[in-house]
């Protein structure tokens, strides 16, 4: 049997895992079944079975396959000196999450609520996710101790409640985004200027 490229295997693993998207999109993590994954991803039940040996697996490698996505997307925009300022690096951290996040048929935010409510329940997601966020929280902190120091904020400022208030910030339009649907990171940047938020 031919060998198949390590780029095609790149290419059907992503397949399947946008199959699968889909499908927790439109029925949910629980009463999703491989099989209609199989069905949605167009390839056969063997070819689906030889990445992935059942639905947890899949599970697991969506959440992660995400997360390092969209850790990519960000590092660039956390990581720009000079810091640009909070509403500005808000806003940029939210368009960035809107861009990675919808897709042709699907949109990742609302999985995102399917995959934090199965963290409750699932220690290796839960894990997982954590280390994703507590890595991303103390990115956020270095970044108000940047700030701290161009005064910014004040000097008495506590960089790990900042990193804190913005990581619960950032969640929450995923959150408002993925239910209500009528948010975008302007409209969330206008809103931090309007409660005194000026930088």
């Amino acid at each position: 049997m031919p060998k198949i490229s390590d780029e095609k295997r790149s290419a059907r693993r992503l397949q399947i895992l946008e199959a699968a998207w889909r499908c927790f999109e439109r029925e949910g993590l629980h009463a999703t079944t491989m099989d209609d994954i199989v069905r949605t991803s167009g390839l056969s039940a063997g070819a689906v079975y030889s990445y992935f040996k059942n639905k947890d697996e899949l599970i697991l490698a969506a959440l992660t396959t995400s997360l390092g996505g969209l850790r990519e997307r960000l590092l660039p925009v956390i990581g720009a000196r000079p810091a640009p300022a909070p509403t500005v690096l808000v806003a940029a951290i939210l368009a960035e999450i809107v861009a990675f996040t919808e897709r042709e048929g699907f949109d990742l935010k609302r999985i995102a609520l399917l995959g934090w409510s199965e963290s409750q329940r699932n220690e290796t997601l839960r894990a997982t996710m954590g280390g994703f966020y507590r890595a991303f929280r103390d990115q956020l902190m270095e970044v108000a101790a940047v700030w701290r120091s161009e005064r910014l904020l004040a000097a008495e400022a506590d960089c790990g409640l900042v990193a804190k208030a913005l990581l619960a910030l950032i969640l929450g339009f995923v959150v408002e985004a993925a239910v209500i649907r009528d948010v975008t990171p302007d409209e969330i940047a206008r809103g931090l200027e309007g409660l005194g938020v000026t930088q």
